[in-house]
């Protein structure tokens, strides 16, 4: 199951400024998802879910409830950094639609990749 965060999630999360998503099994919060406009952009800046979860379609189900969100908010397009060494995620994101974002230079000191993902219409 899917839901919005609670206050009670925001503030173990200690963020309001956005949306977050929590995935809930067997009573448990078992993921989550946060996005937010950052600089005009939508920014995907969390995603996680519990290491002894994993493999089990939560991430994907947290993924598709917020691509669903951008697009009732008429999103046509997000970003989010990934760890560079992360490959695991960045296996799934790339799973799940995003490319390298050639509107973001990477800084020589970076350890994180942009992506971008194009948010089309439902049914795309």
């Amino acid at each position: 199951m899917i839901r919005i965060a609670t206050p009670a999630d925001l503030d173990a999360i200690g963020r309001a400024d956005g949306s977050v998503l929590c995935a809930e099994q067997d009573g448990t919060v078992a993921g989550v998802a946060a996005f937010r406009a950052v600089g005009g952009a939508m920014t995907l800046t969390q995603l996680h879910v519990d290491p002894d979860r994993w493999s089990r379609g939560i991430g994907g189900a947290l993924h598709a409830a917020c691509v669903a969100a951008w697009r009732r908010a008429g999103v046509t397009a997000a970003r989010l950094e990934v760890y560079e060494h992360n490959e695991r995620a960045q296996r799934f994101y790339a799973e799940h639609g995003w490319q390298p974002d050639p509107d973001v230079s990477r800084a020589p000191d970076s350890a994180h990749i942009a992506l971008r993902l194009a948010v089309g219409p439902s049914g795309e």
